[in-house]
Order: C-alpha cells, then structure tokens, then sequence
C-alpha cells in the first residue's frame, strides 16, 4: 500500500510537471498521419496457451496424490511457518482444506492465460515512420514477455506443488529453499526483460541517431490519458493496450469488460486471502 501512495504521488508530480513543460513548446499544426504494417497481426505474436497444459498436468496431479492420501494426512494440518520453522497457522483436515493450494493454483493458471491473451490482442501501436522495423520489435517484444508469463506461471506451479507435498512429506529445509529461489528467480527475469527488452519498440527509438528519427509529431492522445496513467477512451475498440510508460499493458476503462476482468482479480485475491486463513 506504501509503495502504491508513493508511485501515485510520484506519478501525479511529474504529470504536473511535463505538463507545464509541454505548454512552454511551440505546437506545430498539421494533419495528423501515422503509418502502420497491415500484416501485423498475421504475425504469431505470442506463444499458445496450450503451453499451459502442461501446469494443468502438475497440479491434477498433485491434486489426485493429495485425494489418495487425504486418510494419511494428521487431523490438523499447518498452512504458515515463521523463520524459524514454527507452525504459525493450521486448519482442519477437510477436503477443501486439502485442495485449496490446487484451487488457487488454477486461479493464477487462468490469469497467466489471461495475460498472455492480452499480450496477444493489445493494440498495436501506431508510428509515425519505419512501421516494418517497428512491428518487428514489438513482436519479438510480446513473444518475449508471453514466455515469461508461461514460464512464470510454471514455476507458480511447482512453488505450490512443494507446499501441498509438504503436507505428506514433511521436509522445511527443502520447501524454505525453494520458497526463496523461486520468487527470487521470477523478480530477476522481470528486471532482465524490462532492462534488455523493454517497453515495445523502445529500443528502436533509442538506437537511432538524430538525423534518422522522424521530424513528424509523435501520436498524441493525451486526452484519452486520464491522471496520465489511466486509458479512457470510448472511440477505441481495444481492450487491452500498452502502458503509456514504463513496461507491460493495461486496459481501456472505457470498457465495460475491464471492469469485469477487475472484479474478477479482486475476487481471486480476495478467495486467496480467505483460502489461507
């Protein structure tokens, strides 16, 4: 909650102060144009989600191991350690109690699909020049980050699978172990694809020379940009676009979907929440 008050201020003083910057340029008048690659969508800009098959496989699997040996498990059953490997939280032995890890699994499974949808259906973005060298970026740009979602939800997938197998098999060391390495892996990949691909056609930009980049305006739609962060824009029939800065996707709020889809991950969180206590 710290972190998000801090980027919203951070976000609202610097909005404040491009914005006074912007009113010192000189506006050039001209009709707006922008070029784009008409094939771009034939493109496989994404890997399938039937790769996510295989993170299904895991957890019925784990799920059908957990039904068979439910009378072996203890009446109590430990849900949280401290540091020093102490149980901190227990619930009843109950079916659901048992199966809740595999019901929050499928939760994330089906956000991860849900991301890597979004990643292939967003908008494309639009240039002022140069759209072939500018769609292709951008496509090796998605692929790069839909196989982080995959590979992310997979290793989500085998964290979850260590603490539901830890209930039959008891080993703290293992389980403390890969409870560290594998969050620690996924922030890592996250700051490697954010550093070295970064946001879509980014890298184009900052390679060029001077004399190579457009003399033409850049696409403005400020005004569908509300508080700078916010896409609101009910003339555009996409869902899903990129993020006015920074790296990743967000969603035209002027759709009544993105709503949804909202509730819909308060609600997952809210269950995951409740699922743990």
């Amino acid at each position: 909650m710290i972190f998000i008050v801090y980027w919203a201020v951070l976000q609202l003083y610097f909005r404040s102060k491009m914005i006074k910057i912007k009113g010192t340029l000189t506006t050039v008048e001209s009709p707006p144009r922008v070029k784009i690659d008409t094939t771009f969508r034939q493109n496989k800009l994404t890997y399938s989600n039937y790769w996510f098959l295989i993170h299904m496989a895991i957890i019925v699997a784990i799920a059908i191991i957990s039904i068979l040996n439910y009378n072996a498990l203890p009446n109590v059953i430990p849900m949280k350690y401290d540091f020093q490997g102490n149980v901190t939280s227990s619930v009843p032995k109950t079916y659901l109690s048992v199966l809740a890890i595999n019901l929050v699994q499928l939760g994330i499974i089906v956000l991860m699909m849900l991301v890597n949808w979004s990643i292939k259906t967003s908008k494309q973005q639009l240039t002022p020049s140069n759209p072939a060298q500018f769609a292709a970026e951008h496509i090796r740009f998605r692929r790069k980050w839909s196989l982080f979602t995959i590979i992310t939800a997979l290793l989500l997938t085998i964290l979850f699978a260590f603490i539901q197998i830890n209930m039959f098999v008891p080993n703290l060391v293992l389980l403390t172990g890969v409870s560290f390495i594998i969050p620690v892996l996924i922030v890592l990949g996250a700051v490697w694809l954010s550093l070295t691909a970064r946001q879509g056609g980014g890298k184009i930009r900052n390679h060029q020379e001077d004399g190579e980049r457009s003399k033409e305006q850049p696409v403005n739609d400020d005004d569908y940009w509300k508080l700078g962060f916010i896409y609101f824009n009910a003339n555009d029939p996409s869902f899903i676009v990129e993020k006015r800065y920074g790296i990743g996707w967000t969603m035209n709020f002027a759709r009544p979907l993105s709503w949804y889809l909202l509730l819909f991950i308060l609600a997952m969180v809210g269950i995951s929440i409740v699922l743990s206590q």
